[in-house]
């Protein structure tokens, strides 16, 4: 295997290269795999507080791809603060900024994160303060990754003071990575891109893209590092047309990309959940399933025994592998603008009442959690959902990080699939225009039912997932 010995001795460079700047690249989580666990910590730490911190007067948000208010572009202040502790927050300074909202992202130490009590106190310490200092003050979104460093451990709110309406909806959402292919130069452009598409991909997902404002959240152990990922951001936001506003950073030395982003819409966001009713078809924009290559591939650079078992199980050698992770990752640095605006069409404006024969009822993105994703629109509608396709990038290497337990969810992306549910006759023209763009649009099932929240699926999921905390959300059937 002389094509091996070339990719691994390229491997190790770029090992070694990371290992120089100070991180270790198998500390780091590919994409989304980076998020704090939302079914087994995040949600259930939330819960906890919840009604501690409502008392105080913050309120949280219901949990939605992006946070939404009346506003414009040009009508609202933003004020970044990071906070390593809850000593950290300022309450004179918090008064004079007086915000109204704010979009959270925490980046939690590992042994925390992996514990929702744990998560809880920490959250419930910053948020406390907060939440006494700007009485009244909404958390619209929050995003919350994990960190191998506990010196790297913040909290960065992005505080939003309107001052005027203007009769738009502001769409604001924040998702931040460590990095997407430890294989790649950090600095590279496709780094950049994955982390910027996937923090605007929930803004698409809701059919927002007018106006666009990326917020970065860049942290990096150099300064030639981050000059690189400022320049990548800079050229993708060029090419979406949006613009860049600076604010503080989190200067912990590790590597971070991602941004707080904000576009403006006339339209009602597809959250019309009691309007989802049996017969609905549901579409995903493109094969999901994205993380599974990147971390075959990185295993098989490790082991060499896993590169020859992949081969001998599925037929796919190093260089298929490779040749599959880069038009994957291509895929994931390409931004969904164009899904964007087709959704928009398919929305009611502002002063307009939701029609079922020519609107979009609900959406929403495939990343960390995967297919998972249905099981929370259909809590969302409280509707049965039978699921009967899982369409898959490469089945092969999501059932081979499964059984070989790479990844815990091998259906999880980053900047992934939109999940589209209407009526069949707005579902067919979403698809015709989603082909004519080049995507793979595919229906991989229905609405059956009204009333209780439940998803069947194919019993051929328990071969891309091995996390019990999200197999036994389905209804498991055999094909």
């Amino acid at each position: 295997m002389e094509r091996y010995e070339e990719l691994f001795k390229e491997f190790s460079r770029r090992v070694e290269e990371y290992r120089s700047l100070g991180i270790n690249p198998f500390s780091l989580a590919t994409g989304c795999a980076v998020k704090v666990d939302l079914v087994t910590v995040l949600y259930p730490a939330i819960r906890s507080i919840k009604g501690e911190l409502e008392k105080l007067g913050m309120s949280i948000a219901p949990r939605r791809d992006a946070d939404i208010f009346p506003g414009s572009i040009d009508g609202f202040r933003l004020h970044r603060e990071i906070y390593r502790s809850e000593g950290d927050v300022d309450p004179e300074r918090l008064g004079k900024i007086s915000p109204s909202r704010a979009i959270v992202l925490a980046q939690v130490y590992q042994r925390i994160a992996d514990n929702p009590d744990s998560l809880a106190k920490v959250v419930r310490s910053i948020y406390s303060r907060v939440a006494q200092a700007s009485p009244g003050i909404v958390i619209g979104k929050g995003h919350s990754i994990v960190t191998a460093d506990p010196k790297a451990q913040f909290m960065l709110f992005d505080y939003i003071k309107v001052e005027r309406g203007d009769g738009k909806l502001v769409v604001g959402n924040n998702d931040t990575i460590q990095i997407i292919d430890p294989a790649e130069d950090p600095g590279s452009p496709r780094q950049a891109a994955v982390a910027l598409g996937n923090s605007l991909n929930d803004l698409y997902t809701l059919g927002a893209w007018r106006n666009a404002m990326i917020v970065p959240v860049i942290d990096s152990p150099s300064k030639e590092l981050r000059r690189k990922i400022e320049d990548s951001m800079r050229i993708y936001a060029e090419r979406v047309g949006a613009r860049i506003v600076e604010a503080p950073q989190p200067e912990a030395g590790a590597l971070l990309m991602g941004a707080t982003v904000f576009a403006e819409t006339d339209r009602k966001p597809p959250f019309f959940y009691d309007h989802v009713s049996p017969g609905m078809e549901i579409l995903v924009t493109r094969p999901i399933g994205e993380l599974a290559s990147i971390n075959v591939y990185m295993m098989s650079m490790l082991d060499r025994e896993i590169a020859e078992e992949l081969k001998k199980r599925s037929g796919i050698d190093i260089e298929k592998l490779l040749e599959i992770k880069n038009r994957i990752i291509d895929a994931m640095a390409r931004p969904n603008i164009e899904i964007a605006r087709i959704i928009e069409k398919r929305l009611p404006h502002l002063d307009e009442d939701y029609d079922p024969e020519r609107h979009i009822a609900a959406t929403t993105d495939v990343t960390g959690p995967g297919i998972y994703v249905i099981k929370e629109l259909a809590e969302l509608s409280r509707t049965s959902i039978r699921i009967e396709k899982i369409p898959l990038l490469s089945p092969e290497l999501s059932e081979f990080a499964t059984r070989n337990y790479i990844i815990p969810n091998a259906t999880a992306g980053t900047n992934g699939a939109i999940v589209i549910i209407a009526k069949p006759r707005v579902i067919d023209e979403i698809e015709g225009e989603l082909r004519e763009k080049g995507e793979e649009p595919i229906r991989i099932g229905r609405v059956i039912a009204k009333g209780e929240a439940r998803v069947a699926a194919p019993s051929t999921l328990k071969k891309y997932i091995a996390a019990k905390a999200y197999l036994k959300e389905f209804d498991l059937y055999e094909a």
